[in-house]
């Protein structure tokens, strides 16, 4: 077959701009003996017209070379979104072509990337028992050994049954492509067009690229003079935002801000619900979204669970934890009940490196003590003042046996490199507090160096029906102690309709209040949702204040408010992850909404991303 660089990329990797139209299609190298590139798809295309190679990277997806779908692929071509033009039959899980391992099935739609020499195919039947491919996280560096796998021509067959690799190292690394040359002979040939560019990182193969074009130096039918063996190969490690978009994961996220990269601007972490893998462990992942100054950018996966984890024993929480300017992320974990009915909690932490998280580790398990995970409700700030984030948990005790609500307060002390056992810092006593009515965020709400604890507080209906909520504060000059109210609602405010946040809004030192506020339906089917900031004070907080009031249809319901100084400017500024559901292909989509701070108001929010297919 041949094959074609998308157009606009050769130019950009100045060796390989000189290859020909002769595309990159197969593997000369070893055969492959074992199982462990199952992953690897062979692809037919037109019924014998044409052989590419791909990978699966979902039970339901793989993904390969666009220009294996186009009439001329040395045009440059991008194929058509949705079903081929030709029928595409592929088999996978089966390195050997003489046996029947793994399933055959067909491609039944094609989502290009614009731009790049990259399509996905969604099959027919999900490829279930074959472990897809891992996604790379990091990118190729020059000089790095890599690699090749695929199904096509060798030196001496014009069709192999076998899978074969070889090694190649990487020349240069550009922003959508990298150049490679084949080591020991080792060269792309006609057959494996789209085949996957691997590396190992800690026992695990990852995807780095997926082949395009080459020299095809050695490859059977080739000019015996050719000799070359380098070649051109699409990079795939940067874009696993948009691989994740196309297999309709992930399903949902908890989101939390911070600036973990240390530049002066926070960013926002989400963590996301990618659903099972064909062993039914649960799959979990970690995005940033970093600002520029101007917008959050598209996210990037930082993490991926390589063992089970599930989502929604997940409780999401950001601080510079350890003191280096940067913010970490930390997870409070529900391991359920022991076999003696002793509930198991553990607090891991993402310790962020600037460019990314390392591997989460646990710094706190709760032992043979029972921890409810359920009873849990997660905040972070420097509650004493030293210059490293804490983790403060507002914890409920249900009721006493006079039927009082009862709840307390912990906090984990962060000593740097882990945290102390946490530790009471309150406890509602003699007095009732109701830990459901209970609403938390954290920020030095004085202006004193220490953080303090929020708890916008529900207390139902008055007689005539209005809706009172309080604002109390936890915290002073000897840390967290008990709480004080500082607001009172004067007309009707429902808790029930406040999504609490925090952040320095007017930059005056001292954080504010923030409230996403749900007014419901108007009268036209409409979605109402108001935007309120109560500024800080040395004793409370000011009169709650409308900054921000929704003229088109705003689901509040859709929508999770973190807050932040994204532009770097000073003051904090909201953004709002929102959830538009399903599209009509049953993929999900989200958008991040930031709403910037003019120092006395916010400006009307601005998409600074939209999870929408390309």
């Amino acid at each position: 077959m041949s094959r074609a660089w998308a157009v606009g990329v050769a130019a950009a990797i100045a060796a390989p701009a000189l290859l020909t139209a002769a595309p990159a299609d197969a593997v000369v190298g070893a055969e492959v003996t074992d199982n462990a590139y199952a992953f690897t798809a062979r692809i037919d295309i037109g019924d014998g017209e044409r052989a590419c190679s791909g990978a699966l990277v979902d039970p339901s997806w793989v993904v390969t070379a666009g220009s294996c779908f186009v009439d001329d692929p040395a045009s440059g071509a991008v194929p058509a979104a949705g079903k081929p033009a030709k029928t595409a039959k592929v088999i996978v899980g089966r390195p050997d072509l003489t046996t029947t391992a793994g399933m055959a099935t067909e491609i039944t739609e094609l989502v290009p990337y614009p731009g790049r020499d990259l399509v996905m195919g969604r099959l027919a039947q999900p490829a279930t028992g074959i472990t897809p491919v891992a996604l790379s996280t990091t990118p190729p560096i020059a000089g790095e050994t890599l690699e090749a796998v695929g199904f096509g021509r060798t030196r001496t067959e014009w069709s192999p049954l076998r899978q074969h690799t070889g090694a190649f190292t990487t020349d240069t690394v550009e922003d959508t492509g990298l150049s490679l040359t084949g080591q020991n002979g080792d060269a792309i040939c006609p057959g494996d067009a789209g085949g996957p560019l691997v590396r190992e990182k800690n026992g695990t193969i990852e995807l780095v690229a997926v082949h395009s074009r080459s020299w095809q130096g050695g490859c059977w039918g080739v000019d015996a003079d050719e000799t070359r063996t380098g070649a051109v190969d699409t990079r795939v490690d940067d874009l696993n935002a948009w691989i994740q978009q196309v297999r309709g994961l992930p399903q949902q996220a908890q989101v939390t801000a911070g600036d973990f990269n240390g530049d002066g601007k926070a960013d926002v972490a989400a963590l996301y619900d990618d659903g099972k893998d064909a062993a039914g462990r649960g799959l979990v992942s970690l995005w940033v979204f970093d600002s520029d100054g101007t917008a959050l950018r598209a996210p990037r996966v930082t993490w991926n669970s390589d063992t089970s984890w599930t989502w929604s024993n997940t409780k999401l929480t950001s601080g510079d934890y350890n003191g280096d300017g940067k913010a970490d992320v930390g997870v409070l974990y529900n391991y359920g009940q022991n076999a003696d009915g002793v509930n198991r909690t553990k607090l891991w932490i993402f310790t962020s490196t600037g460019d990314g998280f390392r591997a989460p580790t646990i710094l706190w398990d709760s032992g043979s003590t029972s921890w409810n995970w359920n009873s849990s409700k997660l905040t972070s700030g420097d509650y004493n003042g030293d210059g490293k984030a804490d983790i403060g948990v507002l914890y409920n005790y249900g009721r006493t046996a006079d039927g009082r609500n009862h709840t307390g307060l912990w906090v984990f002390t962060s000593v740097g490199n882990g945290f102390q056992a946490p530790a009471k810092v309150w406890d509602s006593g003699t007095g009732s507090w109701n830990w459901n009515a209970s609403k938390l965020t954290s920020g030095d709400f004085n202006g004193d160096g220490r953080t303090d604890v929020a708890v916008l507080y529900d207390y139902g209906q008055a007689a005539d029906g209005r809706n009172q909520t309080g604002l109390w504060f936890v915290g002073g000059a000897d840390g967290l102690g008990s709480p004080k109210k500082v607001w009172t609602s004067d007309t009707s405010w429902n808790w029930n309709s406040s999504k609490l946040t925090s952040g320095d809004y007017d930059g005056d030192g001292k954080a504010d209040i923030g409230v996403l506020y749900n007014y419901g339906q108007d009268s036209e089917g409409r979605n109402h949702t108001g935007l309120w900031t109560m500024a800080g004070t040395d004793t409370g907080v000011a009169p709650a204040k409308k900054v921000w009031d929704s003229t088109t249809s705003w689901n509040w319901n859709a929508s999770q408010p973190v807050s932040g100084d994204f532009n770097g400017d000073g003051k904090s500024d909201l953004a709002v992850f929102y959830d538009y559901g399903h599209s009509a292909d049953g993929r999900t989509r989200h958008g991040l909404w930031n709403f910037t701070s003019t120092g006395d108001g916010m400006t009307g929010p601005h998409l600074d991303w939209d999870s929408a297919l390309r």
